[in-house]
């Protein structure tokens, strides 16, 4: 059995928090895969987790984590019975909230409690307590609540043009984000590093290619042509877009796709306050 809820953070930390999520797997070992996304906090209360990122690399990941960007499908690996509850960190909360470019540990996870100091350990502790998933919301509201108030001073302006910039159009152009924002071509560069862990070319590249993956995935595309549209140059680039930021090619996608990364994509379409940006990623 595989199970993913989702919850809605408090209102004043949804323009960094996209949602919370109580992940559970129970089984003795799983293999999975999940898309390229954005930002992840993650707590392993029960259970071991191992991903391998692009290139394969194999990392066990810590019980209180910070995972980057990814920019390839993320492969893992459950030791179960596991429990996870997650946090998706939206760019505007990666400016806010942590210390380390983005870009520094794009495709990579990092011990939470190094970055963010003992009310990691606090916090781990009350969701393991925890007997009532409802409560995963108020816990982590708290954490993250007292993080805000201590905010770092944040590029919104930039955060805000270049999340609606991803996912205003099917085929993002690096030209329309130096435009909105009129900044430089260079420090777009380094703002997109920065708090997205990708240069903009790769960012349009990737969110091109999820939001074809999750009109696949809702039904709204039931073609690969329908869900490609004039964004691909034809089907052998669309195949290898696919097959770089999704991890398989969009026919096998389409038929038998990874449970955990169809779930995904079906669960957070029913969370109301959920950011357009998390939904592709």
């Amino acid at each position: 059995m595989v199970s993913l809820r989702y919850f809605a953070p408090a209102e004043p930390l949804r323009g960094l928090i996209s949602s919370y999520y109580l992940f559970e797997v129970d089984a003795a070992r799983k293999t999975d895969q999940l898309r390229a996304e954005l930002a992840q906090v993650r707590f392993i209360l029960k259970g071991r987790l191992v991903s391998s990122f692009s290139g394969g690399r194999p990392v066990e990941c810590p019980r209180a984590m910070l995972s980057g960007p990814t920019s390839g499908p993320v492969v893992f690996e459950v030791h179960g019975p596991l429990t996870v509850v997650g946090v998706g960190l939206m760019p505007g909360g990666w400016a806010a909230l942590i210390g380390c470019h983005a870009d520094e540990l794009a495709d990579n996870v990092a011990p939470l409690d190094a970055l963010l100091g003992p009310v990691v350990s606090r916090t781990f502790e009350r969701l393991a307590n925890t007997c009532c998933p409802e409560n995963i919301a108020l816990i982590l509201d708290a954490l993250f609540l007292t993080l805000a108030e201590r905010a770092r001073d944040t590029p919104s302006w930039f955060t805000d043009a270049a999340d609606a910039w991803l996912t205003g159009s099917a085929s993002p152009q690096v030209d329309d984000l130096i435009e909105v924002t009129g900044v430089s071509a260079r420090q777009v560069e380094r703002l997109a590093r920065r708090y997205y862990g990708a240069s903009p070319k790769l960012l349009a590249r990737k969110y091109r290619t999820l939001q074809a993956a999750v009109r696949m995935g809702t039904g709204e595309a039931p073609t690969w042509m329908d869900a490609a549209g004039d964004a691909f140059y034809d089907q052998p680039h669309f195949i290898r877009e696919f097959k770089q930021f999704v991890g398989m090619t969009p026919h096998r996608f389409a038929v038998d796709s990874a449970p955990v990364l169809r779930m995904t994509i079906e669960r957070r379409r029913q969370l109301p306050t959920m950011p357009k940006l998390a939904l592709y990623s």
